[in-house]
């Protein structure tokens, strides 16, 4: 007698759905050997029945766009790959109160919602497994919750976008604009039509606030991340941090402040220096560095999105709560807000490190001391200055680098300088992270 197959729902059936359709049919017969029991697509539900279908990875006996008639049949799981917060969301809500465990690749969903949605699925004996809402096919969720869990977290540090590390890569490595890097990830179909929450920072800060709630147990949403996108960048600067020794990469950053229960959070363009391991990263790959006061330094990489790295987390998450072992992991995760304590996060003016700065100044007698006395006067100390040779009264590009000052007081020395006469345009503030080595 053939053993009974779980019976599994689909919500939605787009790049990533049609992945997991085809990886549960092409390797129906390994994860039945690895389960005992054969995984059975039952139900999808769509908005556009006849354009799943054309997809070709699900047939018409599978697929309705009836929620009632969906929700009637009995599962072991749900798969939810549609994404968005909204009907989808309820949609989530439903499966959790019907008692049905939730895999999810939305990090929309869960950055906003993610403990009410976690209290409900406790509340029901249901499960969330969210590990491709993170990190594409990068173990992220599994190596914090589980494969690293007796460390306490010193810091992570991100490259958790796609889209703005190959554009970033193109400007470092190929001298391309931004519009023209821009232009060549939606060519190649690493950016969307409307490129927006990949290069604000967006994608990335959703991804951070789910990372740093598992690695510090606190309450954190993506409103608590301040966030900075690559699309004001120039090539100059990446040129000239070149120089110095720096790549740049849009960083998601979650670290612990010394010496007390702190949490600075932050998003943005950063230069590290070119011998990192994330220097590394190129192209649309993805990497996260755990800084773990146990283990030292675990970096992760890998592929950080599209169809088949997505849904080999989402059908690895599915295997893993469908053997039992994932649902027993959930139900003694922290994960609800009675569990954590409030956080209590490093104000973006507070946050102390390096800096980059850069101004367009006219070439005349003593601006530079004028430049310096602006600095000095908000305790800001300059570790060193750059400046080409210029024929007077030309506007040259100044760089300086600066000791660890605090941001706050950096973006008031820039008003001060923009305020100055000789200064043309807005200065140029950009982070510098030195990463935790082993």
């Amino acid at each position: 007698m053939s053993p009974t197959p779980f019976r599994i729902g689909m919500i939605g059936c787009g790049t990533v759905g049609g992945g997991v359709a085809r990886l549960l049919s092409e390797q129906r017969e390994l994860y039945q050997h690895r389960l005992g029991r054969p995984i059975e697509l039952t139900r999808v539900l769509v908005r556009t029945p006849a354009k799943a279908i054309e997809g070709g990875q699900v047939t018409a006996a599978q697929v309705t766009d009836d929620a009632d008639a969906f929700f009637d049949e009995a599962y072991d799981a749900i798969i939810e790959v549609a994404g968005g917060a909204g009907v989808v969301g309820d949609y989530v809500r439903r499966a959790l109160s019907l008692g049905r465990h939730v895999v999810t690749a939305n990090k929309s969903l869960l950055a906003a919602h993610g403990r009410e949605l976690f209290k409900l699925a406790r509340e029901h004996d249901a499960a969330i497994a969210f590990e491709a809402s993170c990190g594409g096919g990068i173990p992220c969720v599994t190596a914090i919750q589980t494969g690293l869990t007796a460390n306490a977290y010193h810091g992570l540090y991100g490259i958790l976008n796609g889209t703005c590390n190959y554009i970033l890569t193109e400007m470092t490595h190929h001298g391309r604009t931004y519009e023209q890097a821009l232009a060549e990830a939606k060519e190649l179909g690493y950016a969307e039509a409307d490129e927006t929450l990949d290069v604000s920072g967006q994608d990335a800060a959703q991804k951070l606030a789910i990372l740093a709630s598992l690695a510090f147990d606190a309450d954190l949403h993506e409103g608590d991340v301040p966030c900075i996108g690559i699309d004001g960048l120039e090539l100059m600067d990446i040129e000239l941090g070149a120089k110095l020794g720096y790549d740049i990469k849009l960083l998601a950053t979650a670290e612990r402040w010394p010496g007390s229960d702190w949490i600075a959070l932050n998003c943005r363009p950063c230069f590290i220096h070119n011998d990192d391991l994330l220097a590394d990263v190129e192209g649309s790959f993805n990497a996260l560095l755990l800084d773990g006061h146990a283990v030292g330094q675990t970096m992760l990489y890998g592929r950080g999105a599209g169809a088949m790295p997505t849904a080999s987390a989402v059908v690895s998450d599915l295997i893993s709560v469908l053997s039992g072992g994932y649902p027993a992991l959930f139900a003694n995760l922290r994960l609800t807000p009675d569990c954590q304590p409030e956080p209590k996060l490093v104000e973006p003016a507070d946050i102390e490190s390096r800096f980059y700065l850069r101004i367009d100044a006219r070439d005349v007698p003593g601006v530079m001391a004028k430049v310096t006395k602006a600095l000095g006067d908000r305790n800001i100390s300059l570790a060193s200055m750059h400046q080409p040779e210029a024929n007077a009264g030309q506007v040259v590009p100044v760089v300086f680098t600066t000791h660890t000052a605090r941001q706050g007081d950096l973006l008031a020395a820039c008003d001060d300088i923009a305020r100055l006469e000789e200064i043309t345009g807005k200065p140029v503030l950009i982070r510098i992270i030195d990463l935790p080595r082993g």
